[in-house]
């Protein structure tokens, strides 16, 4: 006998029940929630939080009272642009009409993505710690494996640990660099020896590349797809990007797949059957963004910096911290460990007792760090870690 509707239906909605929320959401409601109580609390950023300069909100302006519906791959003139800009920053030649994909940011393109190319059963391969990737390929019905790496080689990828963990089953790896929430940033060489990897093994390569506009210390981006030698490991790769961080549109949920045009194909569908197509303004305002003035952008890198440094300046004093300086991405992974605590309880210490907003890195796979952003004005980033520092010698 089979089991009854009422009996799968339950099953069903357990499974469901076991996927956690987005960590970061979760972690920004008990913080709102405080805040809300009268409490005083830091939230540091992870996306540029000024406001886009005035070309940008003009163009959004006109948008909003024109109310013309975009196709459902995007306005062409913002796809010519996004395509432009490839070709000119990276080298690399993407058709518009067939092999870019508006979406409504990176976390929708990641959803797009993984449904796209992953079926029950599947398994994708990510580097840990990694970003919570693990949510969107679960609900496409597939398994996140991990590659570990370490952190006294500075979070290094190798192919040699996707080697290790690769089997039948596995139908794509999953990267991002600059790293979240580690900070490693890929070279060359680490991107080619993956895509090799990949063809060895026939399989799919994933780059989430949101923060290809957050680099220190001299650090450069490099996009996965401008180092496929042909077109083979080209029509493995799939790039996603973010205006979020690069052009500081987080609130606007925009964002942008390139990929194969037989890919492209099947996600059109996938995008058309979730949302129809993305928001108009948001889209005009994205084309702006990328066409016009490009001094405010490049701000974004040198202002992270700076705050990355003021962060690290302000952490010295505390003993029982630990952590690889970030080469890229807006975050700081710090271990706990020698504080004697998990970083879910270090993550906790800091909101509720200093007011400082962490995330436990379980989630990201450690249960000995936090992620910690540091993005903000100054006197907010001093501020936290001073609070941070009080934490630590309490412990």
């Amino acid at each position: 006998m089979g089991e009854s509707t009422p009996a799968r239906k339950a099953l069903d909605i357990a499974r469901r029940a076991r996927l956690p929320r987005v960590p970061s959401s979760e972690a920004a409601d008990h913080a709102q929630a405080l805040i809300a109580e009268g409490k005083d609390v830091i939230i540091l950023k992870g996306a540029p939080f000024w406001a886009p300069p005035g070309h940008v909100i003009e163009a959004a302006t006109r948008a909003a009272q024109s109310n013309r519906q975009p196709p459902s791959s995007g306005f062409p003139g913002l796809r010519r642009a996004i395509a432009g800009r490839l070709a000119e920053q990276d080298g690399i030649s993407f058709d518009p009409a067939t092999e870019i994909l508006v979406t409504a940011g990176a976390m929708h393109a990641l959803d797009v993505v993984f449904t796209t190319l992953l079926d029950p059963g599947d398994e994708a391969v990510i580097f840990s710690p990694s970003f919570f990737f693990f949510g969107l390929i679960e609900l496409a019905g597939a398994v996140p494996v991990y590659a570990k790496t370490q952190e006294e080689d500075n979070w290094q990828w190798t192919a040699e640990a996707l080697e290790a963990v690769i089997t039948p089953r596995t139908k794509a790896i999953v990267v991002s660099s600059p790293a979240n929430p580690t900070g490693f940033v890929a070279g060359e060489e680490d991107l080619r020896a993956i895509v090799e990897v990949a063809a060895r093994h026939d399989l799919y390569v994933v780059s989430d590349e949101c923060y290809d506009n957050m680099l220190y210390d001299g650090a450069r981006h490099v996009r996965f797809a401008s180092v496929a030698e042909n077109q083979e490991y080209r029509d493995r790769i799939v790039t996603i990007c973010s205006f979020t961080k690069t052009f500081a549109l987080q609130p606007w949920r925009l964002g942008f797949i390139a990929a194969a045009p037989r890919l492209i194909r099947y996600m059109r569908k996938i995008l058309e059957w979730g949302v129809l197509k993305c928001g108009h303004v948001a889209q005009r305002a994205g084309q702006a963004a990328i066409e016009g003035p490009q001094e405010w952008i490049d701000e974004i890198s040198p202002r992270y910096q700076r705050s990355r440094d003021l962060m690290l300046a302000g952490l010295e004093p505390a003993s029982g911290l630990s952590y690889v300086v970030p080469r890229g991405a807006p975050f700081l992974f710090v271990n706990t460990s020698g504080l004697g605590v998990t970083g879910a309880e270090f993550a906790r210490k800091l909101l509720f007792d200093r007011g400082v907003l962490a995330e436990p890195g379980d989630l990201f796979g450690s249960e000995n760090h936090i992620r910690l952003l540091f993005g903000g004005t100054d006197e907010e980033v001093t501020g936290a870690a001073r609070r941070i520092c009080a934490a630590a010698a309490e412990l």
